[in-house]
């Protein structure tokens, strides 16, 4: 039997991102999570989250070494603390997260991010046109 070669006419797609140092691809969030020390448990807010590792911002003075427990709704994950940045701190996990734990905290985000757009669009309905109301719904959504 004869074959036909397959010819393909539209642009060619981008590979994925390179992951530099990262081992996991990393999904951008902002959910608020819990960090448990030896000190005491402190609040923090997940900026994102990969199977491997996570980035927080926190009040809490941490250090490059020190080791807890990142609480999230669904994960619970064991880290070290890989550097720090200002308040930002990269964590790495012990063990690798569940990717349907990653997912869970995507969709959590997604979730709360469309009924805060929401609600911020109605509040704005009242003070401006459509149109101004999204501009300012995009550039809250940038920051």
């Amino acid at each position: 039997m004869a074959t036909v070669p397959l010819t393909f006419s539209g642009p060619i797609p981008e590979s994925p991102a390179p992951l530099g140092r990262r081992s996991a691809e990393r999904f951008r969030v902002l959910v608020p999570g819990r960090v448990i020390l030896l000190s005491g448990e402190f609040d923090c807010a997940l900026e994102d989250i990969s199977t491997t590792g996570a980035r927080i911002i926190c009040d809490i003075p941490l250090r490059t070494g020190f080791e807890g427990i990142l609480q999230c709704y669904p994960l619970d994950a064991m880290f070290s603390v890989a550097w720090i940045e200002g308040k930002s701190a990269g964590l790495q996990f012990h063990e690798a997260a569940s990717l349907g734990a990653v997912r869970q905290l995507r969709w959590n985000n997604d979730c709360y991010r469309q009924s805060h757009d929401t609600a911020l669009r109605t509040m704005l309905r009242g003070w401006m046109n459509p149109a101004q109301a999204e501009k300012v719904v995009r550039q809250v959504r940038s920051v």
